[in-house]
């Protein structure tokens, strides 16, 4: 038995007390939302394991690849409960989720990618010869997988915690579907040789993207007034994370000729509380990004060999002044008190891998540094 579990599965004790919940909400609706000034943004601790779902097994995995039928509590943790596991700081404003099992390329699986099984995660296997191929395929929100996931959904709204947000799983945007499809290296050929193929492709994945969204949000009632999500946020209507993360190694006119269009419609349809996820490494089309209709702001992912935060805080600036920023300070975490005596805070959520704040301790002197306000 894991620590801080029970032999149902679920952790011994709520993660967060109804009032750490209510302030969390305020700071989320006033500071991130609302963007009032002069309020202290929402801070949260996450553990350096969270992007690494491949580890909640509660066993080896003896096959070469997952079936819908083996993705069951008795092989998974939730995300609830792996987050009881030895958290040392319970007083930041990261707030509790459940989503389908993350290790899972769940829309890519439902447009017909198998999923291969390693050690360290869980593969999508290209499945398509061709964009044009991809083109004439009739995807659509069905299948294993697409059960799979709509039964774990609801099992996960029907078990939840009152502290816990059922959140949508990893739904990865077209580009990275359309690259899992036809391999890495095809795809980067297809956007030059066939880029009309693979946008009517793309409009296929999107419309299946659209469909897991609505069923995602039909099963999910309100909680506390409003949604969470895996990165630990509150938002106050239906949320989610877009990201296209294969779109980092091309020009920024790849985004907005073939893939803007698509990001826009998922803003129209599912609503004002729609961010974008980019990583440092990748992220020269976030003005791009920026300029997608109603979009409510981006997330940033900072990774170790990507520019320093010092390098970025134009960058952030920016984003600030036009947007929403959500910062995972994955790296650089050194340069963040700098950066911070730099930039707006109103429209700011900081999130922090617990490798730099590793104690309550620790994050109490982390805001006492940074804001008056706590």
């Amino acid at each position: 038995m894991m620590p801080d579990e029970t032999s149902s599965g679920q952790a011994a004790q709520p993660l967060k007390d109804q009032a750490q919940i209510a302030a969390s909400i305020e700071r989320f609706r006033a500071s991130f939302w609302e963007r009032r000034a002069g309020l202290r943004p929402p801070v949260a601790v996450v553990p350096e394991r969270t992007w690494m779902p491949i580890g909640y097994l509660k066993r080896p995995f003896d096959g070469s690849h997952v079936q819908p039928a083996d993705v069951t509590p008795a092989l998974v943790r939730t995300d609830y409960e792996d987050g009881a596991i030895g958290r040392a700081v319970r007083s930041d404003d990261w707030l509790p989720y459940s989503a389908p099992w993350r290790a899972v390329p769940w829309l890519e699986a439902i447009c017909g990618c198998r999923v291969r099984y390693a050690t360290g995660s869980l593969a999508p296997e290209p499945c398509a010869t061709s964009a044009q191929q991809m083109a004439g395929l009739e995807l659509a929100a069905a299948g294993p997988w697409y059960d799979r996931l709509n039964e774990l959904t609801k099992a996960l709204v029907a078990s939840a915690p009152d502290d816990c947000f059922v959140s949508p799983t990893i739904l990865r945007g077209p580009s990275d579907v359309l690259a899992a499809m036809r391999g890495m290296s095809s795809f980067y050929l297809d956007l030059h040789d066939d880029p009309r193929a693979l946008a009517l492709a793309a409009g296929r994945v999107n419309r299946v993207f659209l469909d897991l969204l609505a069923r995602h949000w039909a099963a999910v009632p309100p909680r506390h007034g409003g949604y969470g999500h895996i990165y630990g946020y509150w938002a106050p209507g239906p949320t989610n994370v877009l990201q296209e993360d294969v779109l980092g190694m091309c020009s920024p006119r790849v985004y907005a000729d073939i893939f803007m269009p698509l990001n826009a419609a998922v803003v129209r349809d599912l609503g004002p509380y729609t961010l974008f996820h980019l990583h440092s490494t990748g992220l020269r089309h976030y003005r791009h990004v920026l300029d997608v209709p109603g979009i409510a702001g981006l997330e940033i992912t900072l990774e170790s060999i990507g520019p320093t935060l010092s390098d970025l805080t134009p960058v952030v600036r920016e984003i600030l002044e036009r947007s929403r920023l959500m910062l995972f300070v994955d790296a650089h975490f050194q340069d963040l008190p700098a950066l911070l005596r730099q930039v707006p805070h109103d429209g700011l959520y900081l999130i922090i891998s617990d490798k730099f704040i590793g104690s309550e301790a620790d994050y109490r002197a982390f805001v006492a540094a940074n804001w008056r306000l706590n």
